[in-house]
């Protein structure tokens, strides 16, 4: 009986996501959905690339949710002192030490010397995994992990953080921010529709024992966006 009590929870569930995806993304991201999660019992990982271009705006349009709150680039000691932990997504500082060693710029949204949301930014090619790594052609900006610490979710921080960004790198003369995400990833899914972000293209990543093979459909590379592999030859984005 407890066998059969998992096996209805777990159909529950699948069938609760269901209604989110279309509900949220659509039925076209449903055959995604579905397609991207039998894909992974094969060590293939299907990705939605996306673009966003920086819009002419100030996050004092945001009103008053963006009161008191400071939105900036945050400086290599800063960095240093807020990704201090060993392990987990979020915060790890191995990976804030490697980032920061390829040129990667970390921007936040700050109250006090409280980090509550961030997004790195990279002017190179960044890691995926394996031998893969992303990289977006200048006038774009590739941009990676951006987190809203748990206690401060649903104050928009996003959206405040990504018009200060937004802002911020145009000075340097970029014009859009462009990312990934898996497919049977939905909250940044739905988060990226609800920001106005443009699906461009799809990537896929096929990870074997030899190594990755990957391909990109032909709107990725129209819009700066490409895989490349490790053994390929790694320059900085001009910017």
């Amino acid at each position: 009986m407890a066998e059969n009590r998992g096996d209805g929870s777990r159909l529950a569930n699948v069938a609760a996501t269901i209604k989110i995806v279309i509900k949220r993304l659509g039925f076209g991201h449903l055959l995604l959905w579905i397609a991207a999660a039998l894909g992974q019992r094969f060590s293939i990982h299907v990705f939605v690339v996306t673009n966003r271009s920086i819009p002419d705006a100030d996050p004092g349009d945001l009103g008053d949710l963006a009161a008191g709150l400071e939105a900036r680039l945050l400086t290599c000691q800063e960095v240093a002192r807020f990704f201090t932990r060993e392990q987990g997504y979020s915060y790890q500082s191995a990976f804030a030490v490697d980032a920061l060693a390829r040129g990667d710029r970390c921007f936040g949204v700050l109250r006090g010397d409280q980090l509550l949301w961030y997004c790195w930014y990279a002017r190179g090619p960044a890691p995926i995994f394996d031998d893969v790594y992303a990289a977006a052609e200048f006038p774009y900006l590739y941009v990676y992990n951006a987190h809203t610490d748990v206690a401060h979710r649903g104050r928009r921080l996003h959206p405040i953080g990504g018009l200060a960004s937004g802002r911020f790198f145009a000075r340097e003369g970029y014009r859009a921010f462009i990312a990934y995400i898996e497919a049977t990833n939905l909250p940044p899914l739905i988060a990226a529709r609800r920001m106005g972000e443009r699906i461009v293209g799809f990537a896929v990543i096929r990870r074997t024992p030899r190594g990755a093979r990957c391909f990109t459909t032909p709107g990725c590379r129209k819009s700066g966006f490409r895989l490349i592999h490790r053994s390929a030859r790694l320059q900085p984005t001009p910017f």
